[in-house]
């Protein structure tokens, strides 16, 4: 039954999107009302359907990553379809757990690795149904859809350490067209057991467009994500600027290096314990002439976000390495806004310093 539901949901997001811009505009307040409009800060409202957010965030704010992800889980109506490879915070799991027995349609899908966390087990005690990717590679996705209007994505696992000790990223987009994207992806995997190699390709809306911003929508493997990276780094004319917790795929390294010869500043910021090795490309950007910093977070660096030109963010769960391309399954948005870049460029300065 359970599976017959979300099929119905999901029919509902994909194909009778007038009735849910009928609700758009009320959702989206509940959704956006504490997310105030801060143009001098790097988190926050972007636009009326638009929010960054960076972590870590701290325990005494009331604006923070945090918070937010707990009142977009509040806001949910009717259902909340969440797909993280963590799910260890015991507030979001109580938040969905409410929710839940508030008749809310909430669904989980995660990976096995952390099938015995408190967290999940507490959803899964109270009735929540939730499916574990059982495969060896990892089920790496980090996004949310609430109510079939609004999407979270990001690097952001939803636990302790990724919302208050590492750096992460985390948007917040109310698009029922966006929604439909992700909600497709999370039915193959919730209600088709598609991971990884074996899900289908074809996002109903690749491309969604929404004040002013576009947004091109992609999942690995099945959407050959470091092509689509690759010809974003080709088209680089002045800047491109990163943040990687893995990188590892010397097909970017060499499209990087490559930009380099023609003038273009190359600046990334590696996680030093994932730098050095003879995996890691660090080195070899270096070389080439890229100025690249370890991070100085004791915890972790975990952002995985390339800024190119001042206008264009690509972000996301993707890791730019192998295993992210052909075997984890994997979400990234390529979003196509100034306004959107100076806020992660903001972010980078803070870290590259």
């Amino acid at each position: 039954m359970a599976i017959v539901l979300v099929a119905i949901v999901i029919a509902r997001s994909g194909v009778d999107l007038r009735r849910l811009s009928r609700d758009f505009a009320e959702t989206t307040g509940r959704a956006f009302q504490r997310a105030r409009h801060t143009p001098d800060a790097p988190g926050g409202r972007v636009t009326e359907h638009i929010a960054v957010y960076f972590a870590p965030a701290s325990r005494v704010a009331t604006n923070d990553m945090d918070d937010q992800f707990l009142f977009l889980l509040d806001s949910a109506q009717t259902s909340i379809f969440c797909a993280f490879y963590e799910l260890e915070w015991m507030d979001a799991a109580q938040a969905l757990i409410r929710k839940h027995h508030a008749g809310v349609m909430v669904r989980i899908v995660s990976d096995s690795d952390y099938d015995e966390g408190e967290a999940i087990q507490h959803c899964i005690a109270a009735g929540i149904p939730v499916v574990f990717d059982q495969r060896s590679a990892f089920m790496h996705d980090k996004f949310c859809i609430i109510d079939g209007t609004t999407v979270w994505t990001g690097s952001t696992n939803i636990t302790e350490n990724g919302l208050f000790r590492n750096d992460n990223n985390a948007i917040v987009v109310a698009s029922p067209e966006l929604a439909a994207n992700f909600t497709g992806e999370f039915n193959e995997m919730f209600a088709g057991q598609q991971f990884g190699p074996r899900s289908p390709r074809g996002a109903p809306h690749p491309v969604v467009v929404l004040d002013g911003v576009t947004f091109e929508t992609y999942f690995a493997p099945e959407d050959q994500v470091r092509r689509e990276i690759l010809d974003e780094i080709g088209d680089a004319g002045r800047t491109i600027d990163f943040m990687a917790f893995s990188f590892t795929s010397d097909d970017i390294a060499k499209a990087m290096a490559g930009r380099i010869e023609t003038g273009v500043a190359v600046r990334g910021i590696f996680e030093t314990r994932n730098a050095g090795s003879s995996y890691t490309d660090d080195e070899f950007l270096a070389r080439h002439g890229a100025a690249i910093r370890l991070d100085r977070n004791p915890h972790a660096m975990h952002n995985k976000v390339i800024i190119i030109d001042t206008e264009t963010v690509i972000t996301g769960s993707y890791n730019f390495s192998n295993n992210a391309e052909d075997s984890n399954d994997e979400n990234v948005l390529i979003i196509h806004s100034p306004a959107i870049a100076e806020r992660y460029t903001r972010r980078f300065e803070t870290l590259f310093r």
